[in-house]
């Protein structure tokens, strides 16, 4: 359902950046015509050498204002892109506060996951609502002299080892992660 209002609201935006974009670019256009046909008034008046003058002054000018307009229209489409991928992610990010996903499996991957690159855990810290679920895994698991506290995190968990090496795979750090990780492949992917 996300999925669909997101492609929805996309396809709409980004039509009505491409359909402003073409105004724009038509305006410029016809106002490059509209300076031609003046230089070519006044090169009528004048000898063939100011002709030439005129005319190349008013291709310059033509060519700077359809310039000016690609580059507008180029701005604006990058606005509504921005926008897009803004809404998307936001939209990813409410799945990841509301939970809809299993999250006991995802914090004993996580957990599993920290003890590829720490020793052993001495102390892990969870979300409040993550307390219990977290006490489980941590039983599942096998893991003894383990404590778990409660830290201001919106999930998932950081997990500290017994010589003090700490890593964060709360679901706000991997989610910046994946921003910096792949924000341009998904623009590449949506946009082409």
């Amino acid at each position: 359902m996300v999925a669909l209002e997101s492609e929805a609201i996309k396809a709409r935006l980004l039509e009505e950046a491409r359909t402003r974009a073409e105004e724009i670019v038509k305006e410029a256009e016809k106002e490059a015509e509209r300076k031609i046909r003046e230089a070519e008034a006044l090169w009528r008046e004048k000898a063939e050498k100011e002709r030439m003058r005129i005319i190349s002054e008013a291709e310059k000018e033509a060519n700077n204002i359809v310039s000016d307009a690609v580059r507008e229209a180029r701005f604006i489409i990058s606005m509504e892109v921005d926008n897009i991928i803004s809404d998307i992610l936001n939209q990813a990010y409410s799945v990841i506060r509301s939970r809809g996903f299993d999250v006991k499996a995802s914090l004993k991957n996580l957990i599993t996951e920290s003890m590829k690159v720490i020793d052993s855990p001495r102390r892990l810290i969870v979300s409040r609502r993550d307390l219990e679920t977290a006490r489980e895994v941590v039983t599942e698991l096998g893991l003894t002299g383990v404590s778990i506290e409660v830290g201001d995190i919106e999930g998932g968990i950081i997990v500290e080892s017994a010589s003090g090496i700490i890593v964060d795979n709360t679901y706000e750090s991997r989610f910046k992660e994946f921003q910096n990780k792949y924000l341009n492949e998904v623009r590449r992917i949506l946009w082409g």
